[in-house]
């Protein structure tokens, strides 16, 4: 796999990971306003940063030849069922699930930038960025919530088993190749 079709790849599927963080979000939010108004200002700060991610990353892809996803109503309707099941799992849920996502994509972007420091130089600046606001959202959700019930670690396992499965899907499997790569470099 040459630089160049890697980077596409990579944009595609952060991308859609952004759009997916946008659905879980707006979901939550929705639900929120009604049982958890404590939540909203959170919620509302934290989807405006997955909006700012998503639109970076799809600004970010036409110079790279590089298109959306083909999967991009999966990431709909995947992350806005996340969003509204963990949201009926209470304030535990939203916070679970957001760490559980925020996990899962920290360890992505961390793999990413070491290859993309020396790829393309402004991608890896828009991707640390961007881990500088996931870090937040997974701090704090992490410090708001108990994670060691049997019904938080059972939550967070589904949800990150849910977020790579779409990871798996969006890039048709390649997403195995794709951690490969970055772990041994591009050969």
């Amino acid at each position: 796999m040459n630089k160049e079709r890697l980077i596409q790849r990579l944009l595609r599927v952060d991308h859609s990971g952004e759009h997916g963080a946008v659905a879980i979000y707006s979901a939550q939010l929705a639900y929120a306003r009604r049982f958890y108004p404590d939540l909203t200002p959170w919620l509302e700060e934290t989807l405006d940063h997955e909006r700012r991610h998503r639109r970076l990353f799809r600004d970010s892809m036409p110079s790279r030849q590089a298109k959306p996803c083909r999967l991009m109503f999966v990431w709909s309707w995947g992350g806005a069922m996340l969003g509204a099941l963990t949201a009926l799992f209470g304030r535990t849920g939203v916070y679970v699930c957001t760490a559980s996502v925020e996990r899962t994509v920290h360890r992505h972007l961390v793999e990413q930038i070491s290859f993309l420091d020396e790829a393309d130089v402004p991608l890896a600046r828009i991707v640390r960025d961007i881990l500088v606001e996931e870090g937040e959202h997974l701090r704090y959700a992490e410090e708001n919530h108990n994670s060691t019930t049997l019904v938080a670690r059972g939550l967070g396992a589904v949800v990150s088993a849910a977020t790579e499965c779409l990871i798996f899907l969006s890039t048709r499997g390649d997403s195995l190749k794709l951690n490969n790569k970055l772990q041994g470099g591009l050969s």
